[in-house]
């Protein structure tokens, strides 16, 4: 049996529908007015809502109102209709709004029509039991007109709204803390990877900042080259956030991390049905980097197809999603990266020379740690520091042999196994002192004059003597009597072990 819906069920029913589809309050509000205009007959429907700060009350949204008339109309507490239901909580209802005098017409939008009269309901928006607006409308009605059923379902809608409006406040809460969270965490990167945050004081690190500061404002693409391990990306990210493209998407591909079709995909993004398992549309990175930067790392490995159509972005600033036929236009800032030798690549014809030409526009060379000897102490404190505190650590400093031992290493993985061997080294000790035996087996191999390649167990004790011997003399600034008690053996043998192994306290002061 089909049940016939009420005028106000129907009105009800489609308001629940509007609340449960969108979040948009302007939206919601426009279909509740326009709602009970329809299934009530209800017209020139508007909200008012109370402004706290200037205490005045206004039209928010209207129905049947001229949208210049709406934005004009706005009331004070206690003043007219409107502002006595914001004011007292109570309803009002003007039975004939020609013979009541608190009927101001502000709106000017009303004319009683001939042999019926304009009636004129206001009922109180109420959020946590204080009145924060109002919803009023007219309606045409006879003489003998019942008024409750009206006032009932408008009671009931006000209580929506109010909920409405409260879901709003806290909706935009929610994007404000977002938007201030998304600008805080780019003002953080930002911060993270300025040019004056990359470690390293050496003539070779002087002469890459040089290079970042003339390229970071301009669009050219850059061609980042170094051994792997050397921080080649830091130049990218240096430069992206160096520029005026700070503010927008910074996007790292590792090419070498997918295989050529996925590859391709992931890059430029596919149509829906492309190939078995796309069953949408997906953009690609180069459509998310749109108005940013895109870093394509080890771009040496990209295919001879993959090459082709990155020409054609570089060249003409355009592709086509995988699948489709639809040409995208995107306006992105390359910089490529890589650690193969790509003129012996262009020889073997594993590299187009044409876009070998377009990447190189402005190469910048990453030394390896090797050549920049100077840096490396500045790099290992620096990973000290923060491996430490990731470990909750208080490791504050990296003994003298340790030191000889760490800048005579020719570190063939560079940066980043310094990075790996400090962070073996802080899961290690125990102390507050990086010691030799801390360190890697392959760098207990290595003394600053010598390359013997095994220890015999006198040499192990007469390192760590000395070891400590030094770091008691660095804490008492050389003073031999504190080391000597420090180290719980008299003075005579403390100097006996000072003379032993070569050390000078006055250094050490």
């Amino acid at each position: 049996m089909k049940i016939k819906l009420t005028a106000e069920m129907q009105l009800l029913s489609d308001i629940s529908k509007v609340f449960s589809e969108s979040l948009d309050l302007e939206l919601t509000l426009k279909s509740i007015l326009k709602s009970l205009d329809t299934y009530l007959k209800l017209q020139r429907g508007t909200i008012t809502l109370l402004d706290q700060q200037t205490e005045t009350i206004n039209v928010e949204i209207a129905h049947g109102l001229s949208t210049e008339s709406a934005k004009k109309t706005s009331y004070k507490i206690g003043e007219g209709i409107t502002g006595t239901v914001v004011q007292t909580g109570t309803e009002i209802i003007v039975p004939d709004i020609s013979k009541d005098p608190r009927f101001l017409h502000k709106t000017g939008s009303r004319v009683q029509p001939k042999g019926k009269r304009l009636a004129f309901f206001c009922v109180p928006i109420k959020l946590e039991g204080s009145t924060i607006g109002a919803l009023s409308v007219d309606k045409e009605v006879a003489r003998d007109e019942d008024f409750e059923a009206n006032v009932s379902v408008l009671n009931i809608i006000a209580t929506l709204i109010a909920q409405a409006v409260k879901l709003n406040k806290l909706v935009e809460t929610d994007r404000k803390m977002l938007h201030d969270e998304n600008i805080r965490l780019r003002q953080e990167l930002k911060s993270h990877f300025n040019i004056n945050n990359m470690v390293g004081s050496s003539n070779a690190m002087k002469g890459v900042y040089r290079l970042i500061e003339q390229v970071s404002d301009s669009d050219a693409t850059v061609l980042v080259r170094g051994e792997s391990g050397t921080g080649k990306d830091l130049v990218a990210h240096a430069i992206h956030y160096s520029s005026s493209r700070a503010d927008k998407p910074f996007i790292k591909v590792n090419c070498t991390a997918l295989p050529d079709t996925l590859l391709e995909s992931e890059l430029f993004g596919h149509e829906k049905g492309a190939f078995t398992g796309a069953t949408d549309r997906k953009l690609g990175r180069f459509e998310r980097a749109n108005g940013g930067t895109i870093f394509l790392d080890e771009i040496g490995d990209f295919s001879l197809n993959l090459q082709v159509k990155l020409l054609r972005i570089i060249q003409f600033k355009e592709f086509e999603r995988v699948g489709g036929y639809e040409t995208v236009k995107c306006n992105v800032r390359i910089i490529v990266a890589t650690h193969r030798n790509l003129e012996d690549q262009i020889k073997q014809g594993q590299f187009r020379e044409d876009l070998y030409y377009r990447i190189n526009v402005f190469p910048i060379y990453m030394p390896p740690l090797r050549e920049r000897k100077d840096d490396i102490m500045l790099l290992a404190d620096y990973f000290l520091e923060k491996i430490s505190c990731e470990n909750n650590k208080n490791i504050s400093r990296i003994s003298t042999p340790a030191i000889e031992m760490l800048t005579s290493y020719h570190w063939p993985g560079n940066i980043r196994e310094l990075e790996n061997c400090i962070e073996r080294a802080v899961l290690l000790c125990n102390g507050e002192v990086i010691r030799s035996e801390h360190l890697p087996p392959s760098l207990q191999m290595i003394k600053k004059t010598e390359t013997v390649v095994s220890k015999s167990l006198t040499d192990i004790i007469s390192q760590t003597e000395k070891e400590l011997i030094i770091d008691a003399l660095k804490k008492f600034g050389g003073q031999q009597r504190k080391t000597a008690e420090e180290l719980g053996v008299t003075e005579r043998i403390l100097g006996y072990k000072i003379r032993k192994y070569n050390i000078l306290p006055r250094l050490l002061a």
